[in-house]
């Protein structure tokens, strides 16, 4: 392998300003539970009293054993109504109070948080603007944003109170006074900050630590409902804007996506078999993204993971076989941004 090529194509990939793509393994490191994790937290923390919503309940959870994933399991049922509000309900509980945590750790300094660095450091040669798609309810992409001093705009009035518009997005506020510039961060399946009224009103709530009375947390659980869920406002206007997004990129840099998404995947696998770059950095490389971009033939590609718990496996459309370097973990972030930053 020659590194001094490699190099040379994630600096210039990168400081060419890809769009971020978030998945999980963003959210992880910081403590965010897993998918397995969420799934275990259901199965221990969910009963009915109703016998048909607990005989649906068990029955998932014997899929859930079986298959040992999440979303397969919830694709195989239509889930009902109590048990569908139970299961958003829990995942919020359960992804809130792991995002609190994590808030805490950085607004007292208490842990290193590269993705805020690499947020800030591509802010600038944008004409400072910068856009983001995550598919996590959690808040880290907005905690980066903020410490970067970027203004967030994703759709809603960013008030204590704030309210959905298909138009704030045109608004230009990269130029507003006391901010470094603007960052779009586009969340395709909600956040812990979004609730419905049972009028359909549309709420940002920032920080809440609890599910206000009456309302319902606007996140869009793995299952069939997903594509229901997701012709409705604000996920009709996001998805647009997420779209728009991948198609004006110039090149693409996923953080702990795995190519596991219905919404995200099929625009940005239409785009790179247009050979437009893409990195992407993860613990693993998931069959499925070796699938998306290995075996579609993208022309530019670099896929980072972990080899032997010390070492950095890399894919590459630049060699003919994976690659290892031994004793550096190049697929987690902080190292990732000692390759490409002056």
């Amino acid at each position: 392998m020659d590194f001094d090529t490699l190099l040379k194509h994630l600096q210039e990939w990168t400081n060419k300003v890809p769009l971020l793509i978030l998945g999980s393994g963003a959210s992880v490191p910081f403590g965010l539970p897993s998918m397995w994790a969420l799934g275990e937290h259901l199965k221990k923390s969910i009963s009915f009293s109703d016998k048909d919503d607990q005989e649906q309940f068990e029955a998932f959870i014997v899929q859930l054993d079986k298959l040992k994933d999440l979303e397969l399991a919830l694709h195989e049922f239509h889930i009902r109504p109590k048990v569908l509000s139970e299961i958003i309900a829990k995942t919020w509980e359960l992804v809130n109070k792991h995002d609190h945590e994590a808030y805490d750790l950085f607004v007292n300094n208490k842990v290193d948080f590269p993705l805020a660095e690499l947020t800030k450091y591509l802010l600038y040669p944008t004409d400072n603007k910068l856009s983001i798609i995550t598919t996590n309810y959690d808040r880290i992409a907005e905690y980066a944003a903020s410490v970067a001093g970027g203004f967030i705009c994703n759709g809603f009035a960013q008030n204590y109170l704030g309210h959905f518009t298909s138009q704030i997005h045109q608004s230009n506020f990269k130029a507003v006074k006391g901010f470094s510039g603007q960052i779009n961060v586009w969340k395709v399946h909600g956040s812990l900050d979004w609730f419905k009224t049972q009028q359909e009103q549309d709420l940002h709530l920032p920080l809440r630590h609890k599910i206000p009375t009456d309302l319902k947390p606007s996140i869009v659980t793995p299952g069939l409902t997903k594509y229901f869920e997701t012709q409705l406002e604000p996920f009709r206007t996001i998805l647009t804007q997420a779209d728009r997004e991948i198609e004006n990129a110039t090149g693409y840099l996923c953080i702990g996506y795995g190519f596991n998404d219905i919404h995200v995947q099929p625009k940005l696998i239409t785009q790179i078999k247009n050979h437009k770059p893409i990195i992407v950095i993860a613990k693993e490389i998931t069959p499925r993204t070796k699938q998306a971009i290995i075996d579609n033939k993208s022309k530019a590609y670099i896929l980072i993971e972990e080899a032997n718990t010390n070492d950095t496996r890399i894919y590459s459309s630049l060699f003919t076989k994976p690659e290892i370097i031994p004793n550096v973990s190049y697929w987690t972030l902080s190292e990732y941004l000692k390759l490409i930053k002056p």
